[in-house]
């Protein structure tokens, strides 16, 4: 797909590297992940709840992207990403629905339903924006551009494979809410505070699970994908 010196990255197209990458990112996010680490979420718990049935629902849109070292062979980062559209038919917003096994994805999935009605002024069409899902580098190779690259290569790869005119993501890190926004010139729109926000679908609506949660604020950041570039 394309690649660096030390780094190539590619489609996530099998599910062999599918399972890798969800181990992945149920790792990294239970060591660093800001909301898992205050929830304090196992990798296990992650990996089965969260990273791996979310790829395996979404392995044949070809959309998901991860970077490899080449001189090891290793996966050492990866991305998961949908076509928002089909992510809205196949499971639509229901705020009476039963509660997600991890608090904060029905924190997330509020706030895709609030960017549908209420941030973006366009009638959501097919191939037009990119869910970012959820994505992850291995800590020792941090540092050395991979997360930035990685973004940039699984947004080029959406608008020029299938037109995709926007990608929609949620960043709850401070580095990676930096790349989208400063790196990649994502705009943010509404902002969500973690600490204030009810999950009315657990304890009758009166649950706060974020009431303690010193991570910071949650935005809406929308990114035109006409000005994404590789560094």
């Amino acid at each position: 797909m394309t690649d660096s010196h030390e780094y190539v990255y590619e489609v996530i197209d099998n599910e062999t590297d599918a399972r890798t990458c969800a181990q992945l990112i149920a790792e990294e996010f239970a060591a660093h992940e800001p909301t898992c680490v205050f929830a304090q979420i196992t990798p296990q718990y992650f990996f089965n709840e969260v990273s791996w049935p979310m790829i395996t629902e979404v392995l044949d849109e070809r959309l998901s992207i991860l970077a490899r070292h080449r001189p090891s062979g290793e996966i050492i980062a990866a991305i998961f990403a949908s076509d928002l559209f089909l992510v809205r038919e196949t499971h639509p917003y229901n705020a009476s629905g039963p509660p997600a096994p991890i608090a904060f994805i029905d924190l997330l999935n509020e706030m895709d339903d609030i960017f549908v009605r209420q941030d973006f002024s366009q009638e959501l069409k097919p191939n037009m924006v990119l869910h970012v899902m959820t994505g992850a580098t291995r800590a020792h190779h941090s540092g050395k551009g991979v997360g930035s690259r990685l973004r940039a290569a699984m947004c080029n790869h959406a608008r020029d494979t299938k037109g995709f005119q926007y990608a929609l993501v949620q960043a709850s890190n401070p580095a990676t809410r930096h790349i989208y926004t400063k790196k990649m010139g994502g705009k943010e729109l509404t902002i969500f505070d973690p600490r204030t926000w009810v999950w009315k679908k657990k304890d009758d609506g009166l649950s706060r699970p974020f009431e303690d949660y010193k991570g910071g604020s949650v935005p809406n950041i929308l990114i035109k994908l006409t000005s994404v570039e590789d560094e």
